[in-house]
């Protein structure tokens, strides 16, 4: 009886869980996390005040690695693949690995107070990277930091950097900062973009495919997006609602995630349509948001303030519910209800087998608009409340898929 009652608590925590949109991961510390990054589904760091996180099952645990730079405030990570990581931060402060963290050594770790403070970091293989921030310069090395070299930059405060190849990056920050380079960040122009106002502050710069870009400022909120890697910036609207925005990741060409400070329903905001417009996600968690990465429409992580971590296996926004660990007798998507919808829509579904399961939405034209998640699933039967507040009125289809079996039904939405 007692094993009994262990087990239906089990299966109800689970339910919970997967009813819940983001759900907060366990960091075991309190600590302010500016920076996170995933090499591949499960396998990431996290970076904050003092503190280099590591998981390798997607955040269920997460593990300090050990440091020198235990006082100093770490602000980003680039990832070169599962060995090689470079971590900068204030004062002097640039960390290098080649074994996955297990040993972290310090390049440069200046006393505090002291010196240039770096926010902006960024490697394109294991030998040649970019580090900058403070003081009017980057760093370049071809050699994985076994040296530095001195790059002069006419600008203020660089928080963020890209390079899409050795010669073609991006940087950006304070007072409207927005710069791109073709020969290996020698040099450095100012592209084609026209600013409402030279204060913005660009914290972050998100690109998807190496062609298409985002940046947002801090101080009324706008987006600019570029289609061809920088060559060109267009204003497509604001985050209405926003305080300030720190951070911003798309994981496609139509979907991403921008957030900062504020009231719960100003910290977060998606947007499903390129960004052009966004929509508050209303998190009632208390911090402030310093980074999102995410690796597919579906899931993601944020960090922030407090030790926040944060995980979404559903984009935030529909959930699923495992209605019965029955298993079924076979592999099944049924017809969602009600149909036609306005907004909201339950979809049912039996699985039979533990496998990856993908469920995703397309549009009349076979275009895929959303993968609702992408994760392994336990045999029983499940049931999706699916929030379709961010497409339009119309017809589209959805699918459910796995390695063997593949179904695909219609639904129209009516708004």
């Amino acid at each position: 009886m007692k094993k009994l009652f262990y087990i239906i608590i089990i299966i109800h925590f689970s339910l919970i869980i997967a009813n819940a949109q983001w759900i907060q991961q366990n960091s075991g510390t309190t600590t302010n996390f500016h920076s996170v990054k995933f090499i591949n589904r499960y396998t990431g760091w996290a970076c904050g005040t003092g503190t280099i996180l590591k998981t390798t099952n997607g955040g269920i645990n997460w593990v300090f690695q050990n440091h020198p730079a235990t006082s100093k405030t770490l602000t980003s990570i680039s990832l070169v693949d599962s060995l090689n990581l470079y971590c900068v931060g204030y004062f002097e402060t640039i960390l290098k690995t080649t074994n996955g963290g297990l040993n972290w050594n310090a390049i440069r770790n200046g006393p505090g107070g002291t010196g240039s403070s770096y926010d902006a970091c960024f490697f394109i293989n294991k030998n040649m990277g970019w580090i900058a921030g403070s003081g009017q310069k980057i760093w370049k090395t071809i050699n994985g930091c076994d040296s530095l070299i001195y790059i002069y930059v006419d600008a203020g405060y660089i928080y963020d950097i890209y390079f899409k190849d050795t010669l073609t990056g991006l940087m950006c920050g304070d007072a409207g900062l927005l710069k791109r380079t073709t020969n290996g960040g020698i040099n450095w122009y100012t592209p084609n973009i026209q600013l409402h106002y030279i204060g913005y502050s660009f914290d972050k710069i998100s690109i998807v495919n190496n062609q298409y870009g985002w940046v947002v400022g801090e101080g009324h909120n706008p987006v600019y997006r570029t289609t061809d890697f920088g060559q060109n910036w267009d204003s497509i609207g604001y985050v209405t609602g926003a305080f300030d925005l720190y951070c911003l990741d798309f994981s496609s060409i139509n979907t991403g995630w921008c957030g900062g400070g504020g009231t719960p329903a100003g910290r977060m905001f998606r947007t499903t349509d390129g960004g052009f417009t966004w929509q508050p996600y209303n998190n009632t968690i208390s911090c402030y948001f310093g980074d999102f990465w995410f690796y597919n429409d579906s899931i993601g992580w944020a960090v922030g303030s407090n030790g926040v971590i944060i995980n979404t296996t559903n984009g935030g926004v529909s959930s699923v519910n495992q209605i019965s660990t029955s298993v079924p007798a076979s592999f099944e998507l049924k017809q969602n209800y009600p149909n036609p919808f306005n907004n909201t829509t339950n979809i049912e579904f039996n699985i039979k087998e533990r496998d990856f399961y993908t469920f995703e939405i397309f549009d009349i034209l076979g275009r895929k608009v959303e993968t609702v998640y992408s994760e392994i699933k336990n045999p029983g039967i499940y049931r999706l409340n699916y929030n379709g507040v961010n497409l339009n009125t119309g017809i589209y289809y959805y699918r459910l898929f796995n390695a063997k079996h593949n179904e695909t039904k219609k639904f129209i939405l009516l708004k």
